[in-house]
């Protein structure tokens, strides 16, 4: 969706308008900052580069430091920066890995190591494509929230890699989606717990679903109004229109299937709303409940 174009010299960018967010590491490292600058936004990765944009173009122009790798500036570009951008640019980005097939695409988030990559990956093994690995595209179109594809590449950690060394599921080389926009059919948020003997689907009341689903949103600024209220306006809107759950699930690689049918079967039916009074339905080994707004 959008060019990245190396520039050479300074970067032009004087003085700040504004900060706005920063983006840290498991360390506690600064890994990108955003700044803006009379008509031009910037993003900061300190020891990689400077990217600006701005509203009147498609190309972000990067001034990368000397001895910042080349690919490792548009492995990071697409992986971090593009996703940001396009939030500042209009769409929405949430932070999640995800699966497109018959009912539409689902969306997978969680902390970090909470298995959104692997199992938008795993889907695979029930005939679905993967998606999107970190990142998922949004947008609204009339009543409906479309997913939108961007590039990624998979990433797993060791023991997914490990485990899905299978030549059917490349790993390695970057995907670009071909599937159109597509609509957005439900949000698994995940959660490993090593006292479940088998998954466990909570349907998220909506009011929840929006808080929830807020604190996976990417945003270029935060403290800028304009960027606050479309935020805050679209996230009202997902988490009225896209059913959302929370995913429960022992963290063990050969109960993979079992989860893989346990999230078809809850993203197929045909009303998912009204399991929410059926506290022990239950779909297949999935137990279904409704776990309240005094879950934290």
């Amino acid at each position: 969706m959008l060019t990245l174009a190396f520039a050479r010299g300074k970067a032009p960018i004087h003085c700040i308008d504004r900060k706005g967010n920063e983006w840290l590491d498991d360390r506690g490292d600064v890994v990108a900052r955003t700044l803006t600058y009379a008509d031009l936004s910037w993003i900061v990765c300190p020891g990689l580069g400077l990217f600006s944009f701005s509203a009147k173009s498609n190309e972000v122009r990067v001034w990368a430091e000397p001895h910042a790798q080349h690919q490792t500036v548009i492995d990071t570009f697409r992986r971090m920066i593009e996703p940001v951008v396009l939030q500042a640019l209009g769409w929405q980005v949430l932070h999640a890995g995800a699966t497109v097939g018959p009912s539409g695409v689902i969306a997978f988030c969680g902390r970090a190591g909470a298995g959104k990559s692997t199992l938008a990956f795993a889907m695979q093994q029930a005939g679905w494509q993967q998606f999107a690995d970190d990142s998922l595209l949004l947008r609204l179109d009339g009543d409906c929230v479309m997913a939108c594809p961007l590039a990624f590449t998979p990433r797993l950690r060791p023991a997914s890699r490990a485990h899905f060394a299978d030549p059917r599921f490349p790993l390695a080389s970057s995907t670009k989606q071909q599937s159109p926009h597509t609509q957005l059919a439900a949000i698994f948020v995940l959660q490993q717990n090593t006292d479940l003997a088998n998954p466990r689907v909570s349907l998220i009341p909506q009011a929840r679903a929006f808080s929830e689903l807020l604190s996976y949103a990417h945003c270029f600024d935060l403290e800028d109004p304009v960027h606050k209220s479309r935020l805050v306006k679209d996230y009202l809107v997902i988490a009225a229109r896209v059913h959302a759950f929370w995913l429960d699930y022992p963290p063990d690689f050969q109960r993979l299937p079992q989860l893989i049918n346990s999230v078809i079967e809850v993203a197929g039916s045909t009303d998912p709303r009204s399991f929410a009074s059926e506290a022990n339905y239950a779909i297949s080994s999935v137990k279904l409940v409704d776990r309240g707004p005094e879950f934290n």
